[in-house]
């Protein structure tokens, strides 16, 4: 299992680090949808089948949808702490009786904490990073595996003679440039 990357160079001339470079994770393949999840999960010596799993998981959504948005946070073990979020607008109000919320909030968003066994420091310890060849670009839908051009396969070892590059390997913000 690995965690790939791209090296980006931060081009923002307003920024301390201006010119330098950095990593950014990339995902593989498509995105798995629950459908795909739940076939995967039934995969794994269960005596549930895709369908009762994906019921499950289905119903599961919609509950922590319907808890968040009554404002609580609802807790996955060793997952994430979801709830909800508020994104205001730059500048806010002068007078807190100026304050309104069709003025001053932009959104409302969903968000996910990383917790027990999937923390940034747990991650960062049982994650292998490696470095995405540069001239990756092909995508196999049979098995979501990466292959390029050469039709090697990026591994544990890269692919491009990286090996087990460290780098940012946490959450938050992309970059230091904000994108």
């Amino acid at each position: 299992m690995s965690v790939f990357y791209r090296k980006y160079q931060n081009k923002n001339k307003q920024s301390a680090v201006y010119g330098r470079w950095f990593a950014r994770a990339v995902t593989i393949g498509k995105t798995i949808d629950l459908d795909e999840l739940a076939k995967h999960m039934s995969s794994h010596n269960t005596p549930y089948s895709k369908g009762a799993i994906k019921g499950m998981l289905t119903d599961m959504v919609e509950c922590i949808r319907e808890l968040v948005l009554e404002g609580k946070a609802v807790k996955l073990p060793n997952l994430a702490i979801f709830s909800a979020g508020i994104e205001t607008a730059k500048g806010g109000a002068l007078k807190s009786e100026d304050f309104s919320t069709t003025k001053h909030i932009d959104s409302v968003y969903l968000r996910a904490r990383a917790t027990g066994e999937f923390t940034r420091q747990e991650l960062t310890k049982a994650g292998n990073v490696t470095e995405l060849p540069k001239n990756f670009t092909d995508y196999k839908d049979v098995d979501d595996e990466p292959t390029n051009p050469s039709g090697n396969q990026p591994s544990n070892g890269g692919g491009s003679g990286s090996g087990n590059q460290s780098g940012n390997t946490g959450g938050g913000s992309n970059g230091p440039n904000g994108d």
